[in-house]
C-alpha cells in the first residue's frame, strides 16, 4: 500500500515537472504571445528556407515560418504561411525578400515597406490579397551573372570571328600604319614644342593687344561721337553759308550794276594819265635843261614861217 501511494506521488511530481518545464520552455520562446499567420507568395526559388526559419520586419525578428507550399492553382509559384505578431505594422504595401544567414546558407524571410499602401493588411485579407515575395539580392546577382555569361560567351564568339587569318593581316597592317603615324606625330610633336613653350608668351601678348584694342575701339567710339557731333555743326555752318552766299550773291550783283561805270571811266582816266606820265618822263629824259630852264621852242615845220630844210630856223 505504501509502494502504491510512493508512486502515484511521484508519477504526479513528474507530471508537474514535464509541465513547469513546457511552461518554462514556451515561456523563453514567445510562444505565449499572440500571432497572426500571413500567406505569402513567391514566383522565384525558396532554396534555403526552411519551418521555423525566422520572419524580420526592418531586421526585428517578428515571426516563424510555419509551412511552405506549392500553389494548388499554379504550381510555379510557391505559398509560404508566416506567423507574426500581432502589433507588427503589415500593410498592403508590404513585400517579402529571402535573405542569408551568413556562411550556412539557411534563408530568412525579410519583410519591408515602401510606404505606397499604408493601408493595414488582417490576416484575412492575406488569403485573398497574399504579400509577394520579390526576388532577393542573390538572385538578382544570379541572373545578371548569368546575362554576363552569356554576353562574353557573345564576346569571345565575335572576337573569334574577329581574328581570323584575314582579319589578322589587315589588322596587322593597320598596327603597322598606326605605328607609322605614332613617329610622325611624336615628330611634328618635338618640333611643336618650341612654339607650345612660348604660347604662355604669345597668350599674354595677345591679352594685351586685346586690352589696347578695347581702349581703341572705346577712342574710336568717342571721336565717332565728336565727328558726328562736327558734322551736325558743319551742316549747321553750311545751311548759314549757303544763306549768307544768296544774301552776297544779291549785294554783288547790284554793286556790279551800278560801280562798274564808274571803274570803267576811272581805268581809262587813269590810262590816259600813264600817257602823259610816259611822255613827261621821257621830254625830261632827253631834256633834263627843260626842267630849270622851260621848255624850248619847237621848230617851224614845213610850210610854217622860218622852217629851215637843213634842219634849223632861219
Amino acid at each position: 500500500m505504501e509502494n502504491r501511494a510512493y508512486a502515484i506521488a511521484v508519477g504526479l511530481f513528474t507530471l508537474g515537472l514535464g509541465a513547469g518545464v513546457v511552461f518554462i520552455v514556451m515561456w523563453f520562446s514567445g510562444d505565449t504571445e499572440k500571432r497572426d499567420v500571413y500567406r505569402l507568395e513567391s514566383r522565384y526559388a525558396v532554396t534555403g528556407l526552411n519551418v521555423q526559419a525566422p520572419v524580420r520586419f526592418r531586421g526585428v525578428e517578428v515571426g516563424r515560418v510555419d509551412s511552405i507550399a506549392f500553389g494548388s492553382k499554379n504550381g510555379r509559384s510557391i505559398l509560404i504561411a508566416v506567423s507574426i505578431k500581432t502589433d507588427t505594422p503589415i500593410t498592403r504595401g508590404t513585400y517579402a525578400q529571402l535573405g542569408s544567414q551568413g556562411v550556412t546558407g539557411l534563408a530568412y524571410v525579410i519583410l519591408d515597406d515602401d510606404g505606397d499602401k499604408p493601408e493595414r493588411l488582417s490576416p484575412a485579407d492575406s488569403e485573398k490579397t497574399r504579400i509577394p515575395v520579390r526576388q532577393s539580392f542573390f538572385d538578382e546577382v544570379a541572373g545578371s551573372g548569368k546575362t554576363l555569361v552569356a554576353d562574353a560567351n557573345e564576346v569571345a564568339r565575335r572576337m573569334k570571328l574577329l581574328l581570323d587569318e584575314k582579319n589578322q593581316v589587315q589588322l596587322m597592317k593597320t598596327l603597322a600604319g598606326l605605328e607609322t603615324a605614332t613617329s610622325g606625330i611624336s615628330e611634328a610633336a618635338s618640333k611643336l614644342e618650341p612654339a607650345f613653350r612660348n604660347m604662355p608668351a604669345v597668350i599674354e601678348e595677345a591679352r594685351k593687344a586685346f586690352a589696347r584694342a578695347d581702349i581703341l575701339l572705346a577712342n574710336m567710339n568717342q571721336l565717332t561721337t565728336e565727328l558726328t557731333q562736327r558734322v551736325d555743326a558743319l551742316d549747321r555752318v553750311s545751311r548759314s553759308a549757303e544763306q549768307v552766299g544768296g544774301a552776297a550773291q544779291a549785294v554783288s550783283g547790284a554793286a556790279v550794276s551800278e560801280m562798274l561805270p564808274r571803274i570803267n571811266g576811272l581805268l581809262e582816266e587813269l590810262v590816259r594819265n600813264s600817257r602823259n606820265l610816259d611822255r613827261l618822263l621821257t621830254e625830261l629824259n632827253e631834256q633834263p635843261a627843260s626842267l630849270v630852264f622851260g621848255r624850248p621852242a619847237i621848230a617851224p615845220g614845213p610850210g610854217e614861217t622860218g622852217f629851215n630844210p637843213r634842219g634849223g630856223s632861219q
